[in-house]
């Protein structure tokens, strides 16, 4: 999808919309609600038009698609009727797509505003909304809320927000969902004719799930073609307010298409039980997002705790990364990025993490400061997710004196990974759904002829058994899939084991910086008031041995950085040191999914696709092989997004990114390209 610049909304005034006491926007010369109310709008149109909330009661994952987030009134509403109904979704996922966001006081100042007799509830939800609301950055936003207050509620009932930021002209086609009521909202096709575009309108019947229904207070005959063409049997029913009439809808198609080997996978409820073979970060990660889900997982590793190999460094940094054109690995980092704040910011303020996470500073030396400000301007980011600090300003914020001005990631920051593991364990294991099974070493996997995955030790004895197994093991993964049966044996992955190794010295014989500092290496101040620096990187290199040569690096790199003295030297048991793989692939990007087959497994002489989504996988309906893994030196950046991704696509929830980021982190992304850009397989590394 490509990134547009986001432009804010604008609150204006106008005769009409002052004298009804509603909002205005000057953009589309249009008022944002009727008069006669927002949530009274929300509750006959979008709410009674979609038989809520009596069609989401008993499920377990409810799926709402809105066209116009606006001053998100139909989202607090539909929150609060969902909070309101003890017989509940257990997950409501609320996607909404809004070209001009409110900014975030706006946003507070509009809300601040609500009608508290239209729900007793409405100022608390709405100050929750605000103190989420995400930068705004274009594509797609996760913004949870867990609903612990709720008499009776389990730890994973909540509500999710999916918020897509941009034209619905690019959103729309990049989302991957399975919608169940559509909320067809937005400014009036006179004034918005993009929101309601034919094109757009006819090809929901992508995204519809069996039986969904859609609403909206428009009864204009193009919106009700464009639905009939999209499957739906369109109905005008009485309107609310001022309209007589308005248009209900529920999708009955004359054909499903079968779904492509790389899209949905929805399981049956008793085969919702997964293992995990890797208890660092991607494996608690995937542990934590599918339990979310409700799904029974184990937690194997070959160590007796968690966190135990790179994960296990005192501590790490997490940002976002700029390209002049905002390219696709900028777009997936920031994405990352961000989900990785919103999730980790709340425990580092409680204390259950130790770790910042008010800023991180990258250094760019390339770029003088006009150059710099140039590409601010051209990418449109806005000054809440990044912006440009001159080498003074820098030097002055990170109180050390530094060789260059640099990137101010306002969400970046740094933490513990072993603090991180531990607490997406924790809040796995919150309501029974996480069994662990540490200290055991799997060596084999067997499928089963009723289509289940096993684990096996080196003795054949098994370990744990599941319908879907999630291969989290970083650098071993190449070596448990050669050691499949040759019919299961995927696609080969390229894994490259990449040794590191990083220092840290007490804080009196360093300048411990204020927020951490990346750029030809980096440092950060750990809680206990040490200086960490690194990181060595060496391809092929199994030493386990902490090395001189490296400390020396480390602390070159960090002397560069202002954080030591260049002249000072270090008796060598002033410093201490730690070793750790890290699992990369050829284009830094990890990989998530279901694992591809091997093309030999495809049936007859079809050509290998060429399009990602078209790869056949290991699955099936009974269940299926999936890794994350390739995290790289940036594994606490990408775990919480993996995490979600993986369980995307094992539990068919709507997927968090982009579908073109989505496929840039298909495991089959490789099968796609040849196997020419296939490197060798390493050896299995110690660590």
């Amino acid at each position: 999808m490509p990134s547009r610049k986001i432009v804010p909304a604008q609150l204006g005034d106008s005769p009409s919309a002052q004298a009804a006491g509603v909002p205005y926007s000057p953009q589309y010369d249009d008022v944002y609600h009727t008069a006669a109310g927002a949530w009274a709008q929300a509750k006959h149109v979008f709410l009674g038009g979609n038989g809520l909330p009596g069609r989401w009661q008993k499920c377990d994952r409810f799926v709402i698609l809105e066209t116009g987030f606006g001053l998100g009134n139909n989202f607090l509403a539909t929150w609060a009727a969902w909070r309101a109904d003890p017989a509940r979704c257990t997950r409501l996922v609320f996607i909404s797509i809004e070209k001009h966001p409110l900014r975030a006081d706006d946003l507070a100042r509009v809300l601040a505003g609500l009608n508290q007799q239209e729900c007793a509830e409405a100022r608390q939800l709405a100050d929750r909304l605000c103190r989420a609301w995400p930068p705004l950055t274009p594509g797609l936003h996760t913004l949870d809320f867990d609903e612990t207050d709720l008499p009776g509620a389990p730890p994973r009932q909540g509500v999710s927000l999916l918020l897509g930021l941009g034209d619905i002209a690019d959103i729309l086609p990049s989302l991957m969902a399975s919608v169940d009521a559509f909320y067809l909202d937005g400014f009036a096709p006179a004034k918005n004719p993009e929101m309601w575009d034919d094109a757009l309108i006819s090809r929901l019947d992508r995204l519809a799930a069996p039986q969904a229904t859609a609403a909206t207070w428009s009864a204009a005959r193009g919106v009700r073609d464009a639905l009939t063409r999209a499957g739906f049997q369109v109905e005008k029913v009485p309107g609310f307010g001022s309209k007589r009439d308005m248009t209900r809808a529920r999708f009955q198609p004359r054909h499903v298409p079968k779904p492509l080997p790389g899209g949905h996978c929805t399981s049956p409820l008793g085969q919702r039980q997964a293992f995990v073979l890797g208890a660092g970060l991607a494996g608690a990660a995937a542990a934590w997002a599918l339990t979310r889900e409700g799904w029974q997982v184990t937690l194997l590793d070959r160590h007796a705790e968690p966190a135990q190999e790179a994960s296990g460094n005192p501590g790490g940094l997490f940002h976002g990364i700029l390209h002049a054109q905002d390219s696709l690995h900028a777009r997936a980092h920031r994405a990352a990025a961000l989900a990785t704040s919103a999730l980790v910011s709340p425990w580092i303020q409680q204390g259950r993490i130790a770790g910042q996470c008010s800023g991180l500073l990258r250094l760019e030396p390339r770029l003088d400061n006009a150059q710099a400000m140039a590409r601010l301007a051209q990418l449109g980011l806005p000054d809440e997710y990044v912006t440009w600090l001159d080498q003074a300003q820098a030097s002055r914020l990170a109180q050390l004196s530094l060789p260059s001005g640099g990137w101010l990631f306002r969400q970046g920051g740094w933490l513990s990974p072993a603090d991180y593991v531990g607490q997406l364990i924790e809040a796995a294991s919150a309501d029974g759904l996480l069994h662990r099974h540490l200290g055991h070493t799997v060596a084999q996997l067997r499928r089963t002829p009723q289509g289940r995955w096993q684990a096996l030790n080196a003795e054949g004895h098994l370990l744990a058994e599941a319908a879907h197994a999630v291969l989290a093991c970083a650098t071993s993964l190449p070596h448990l899939l050669d050691r499949l049966d040759s019919d299961l044996k995927p696609a080969p992955l390229p894994v490259t084991p990449i040794r590191g190794q990083i220092s840290w010295l007490p804080g009196a014989q360093a300048r411990c910086p204020d927020l951490p500092v990346a750029g030809g290496g980096y440092v950060l101040s750990l809680r206990d008031g040490h200086l960490l620096c690194g990181a060595t990187s060496h391809h092929h290199d199994v030493d386990t041995a902490v090395r001189s040569a490296d400390h020396h690096h480390n602390l070159q790199q960090a002397a560069r950085l202002g954080a030591l003295p260049e002249s000072q030297t270090y008796a060598p048991d002033a410093l201490q040191g730690r070793v750790g793989w890290r699992a990369s692939t050829p284009d830094r990007l990890p990989l998530v999914g279901a694992l591809p087959a091997m093309p030999a497994l495809m049936p007859g002489d079809r050509p290998w696709p060429q399009q990602v989504r078209k790869v056949p996988r290991l699955r099936d309906g009974h269940g299926g092989l999936y890794v994350i893994g390739g995290l790289g030196s940036r594994g606490i950046t990408w775990a919480a997004l993996a995490g979600r991704l993986l369980a995307h696509w094992i539990t068919g929830s709507p997927c968090p990114v982009e579908v073109d980021l989505r496929d840039a982190l298909d495991p089959a992304r490789w099968a796609v390209r040849g196997d020419s850009t296939l490197p060798s397989r390493p050896s299995e590394s110690k660590a």
